[in-house]
């Protein structure tokens, strides 16, 4: 009979992951747990972002009390939004100050919503404007709205009004005379 070889204590043992795998799942276990931990006791982990958009001026209040006439004109009753609401927008659009108005549908509890960007300078609002319909006919822009979604983007000096409708997720029959409505107001910059 023949007696096993010795094995040597360096060499790793057959079955199972190496030992380092094992260190780096529990470390990053832990480091999570921390991380979680930190949150539930409020200390702020990640980068500093401030997402407060700066306030807007007088030229968004103009264009937000113009719509709002625009629009009573046509017998809809429009508010100050009470719920937050952020379209699909632009990545330039995403720090520029803006008002919203709510349009309120019988037919629909949450209503629509108007908003009105407002930029530097004229020129600004043309161009972003623009670049934000581009923006919304390319794939990346599209996606986030329903496939028949209609836009409404017109220029009124500095300010951008921005409304976008879809007769499938919305099916309410007086959007079509919102959007007729606004597109009296400025300069088109839709495609």
């Amino acid at each position: 009979m023949t007696t096993p070889a010795p094995t040597d204590a360096g060499t790793p043992s057959a079955g199972g992951p190496p030992p380092w795998i094992a260190v780096l799942a529990i470390g990053g276990l832990l480091f999570g747990a921390l991380l979680i931990g930190l949150q539930l006791v409020g200390v702020r982990v990640g980068p500093a972002v401030d997402p407060t958009i700066p306030p807007t001026g007088a030229a968004a209040q103009r264009t937000w009390d113009q719509v709002a006439a625009t629009l009573q004109a046509q017998s809809f009753q429009v508010q100050v939004p009470q719920t937050a609401y952020r379209p699909g927008e632009s990545p330039e659009l995403i720090e520029v100050p803006r008002l919203l108005l709510q349009v309120v549908l019988p037919s629909t509890p949450t209503g629509t919503y108007v908003v009105v960007y407002e930029l530097p300078t004229n020129g600004d609002a043309e161009r972003v404007g623009r670049d934000f319909a581009a923006y919304l006919a390319s794939g990346t822009g599209a996606i986030q709205y329903p496939r028949d979604t209609r836009f409404v983007i017109q220029r009124v000096g500095p300010t951008i009004v921005f409304f976008a409708w879809s007769a499938e997720a919305n099916p309410d029959p007086q959007l079509p005379t919102i959007a007729s409505a606004l597109q009296t107001l400025g300069t088109p910059l839709a495609k």
